[in-house]
């Protein structure tokens, strides 16, 4: 074998050799990588995990209903259909998480202290809740129905911030009502009374998101104080529903 052969030969092994032990390195690190929003932990203090749902604002534009007083009846009392379909789906969230789920009681309110009983066998304690919106609607004199809504700022500044929007409700659709940038920034409660004495209060909304131990959130909506909608990611599965305040709007799915 010639010699210029050879150190051909040796210097087309050696460079083999390289790429092969820096490949070996990148993939050896690539494969520690971990995302912290897999881990399922809770969110630390002040701070709001990214990519999650917001939950969608339900309407009193065909209800008209004004706000319930405080206190209401037994579920069973109140509606028996409704107590038989709430027990029915979440049966089915309990099939579609793979998670242990309690019966409701008759005799106590669907509120969320009586859910969170029915479904905390496999989540644990409550770690903490957010609130993510409100949303207060008024039917002026003329007819008209306005939203005053108000959302928590998920940044994580050191002062909490809420920014105010304001709008005009029409045929299931919304126009803005401008308002100044001191205004939709942090507003004073004043400032929200104000807006809310430009007509008759028909109905408030309220988003929450509950954490739990087990690194799960359930994203809750209230309507006038009862539980209007759900969603709760578990074991791979997400289970929503809406219209739990009405046996004719309910709806429940897995996905």
């Amino acid at each position: 074998m010639k010699k210029t052969t050879l150190i051909l030969l040796v210097i087309g092994a050696a460079a083999l050799l390289t790429v092969s032990y820096c490949q070996f390195w990148k993939g050896d690190n690539a494969a520690t990588v971990v995302n912290p929003e897999t881990m399922g932990s809770p969110p630390p203090e002040g701070e709001q995990p990214k990519s999650k749902s917001k939950a969608e604002i339900p309407s009193h534009e065909a209800t008209g209903a004004a706000p319930s007083a405080s206190g209401f009846l037994p579920t069973q009392m109140e509606d028996a259909g409704k107590f038989e379909a709430l027990q029915k789906h979440l049966k089915e969230m309990g099939h579609c998480l793979n998670m242990v789920t309690s019966p409701l009681d008759a005799q106590s309110e669907f509120n969320f202290e009586n859910l969170n009983t029915a479904i905390s066998a496999d989540l644990g304690d409550v770690v903490t809740q957010s609130e993510e919106w409100t949303a207060t609607d008024i039917r002026t004199k003329s007819g008209e129905l306005r939203r005053i809504y108000l959302e928590n700022s998920p940044d994580t500044a050191a002062e909490p911030r809420r920014t105010l929007k304001y709008y005009s409700l029409q045929g299931g659709s919304q126009k803005e009502i401008p308002l100044s940038k001191e205004q939709m920034t942090n507003p004073s409660d004043a400032l929200v009374a104000s807006l809310e004495s430009d007509g008759d209060v028909v109905g408030r909304s309220l988003s929450r998101r509950i954490y739990y131990q087990n690194g799960d959130d359930l994203l809750l909506v209230e309507r006038n104080g009862k539980i209007y909608s759900l969603e709760l990611p578990h074991d791979g599965k997400t289970f929503r529903c809406t219209g739990l305040d009405s046996t004719k709007t309910m709806k429940c799915e897995c996905k």
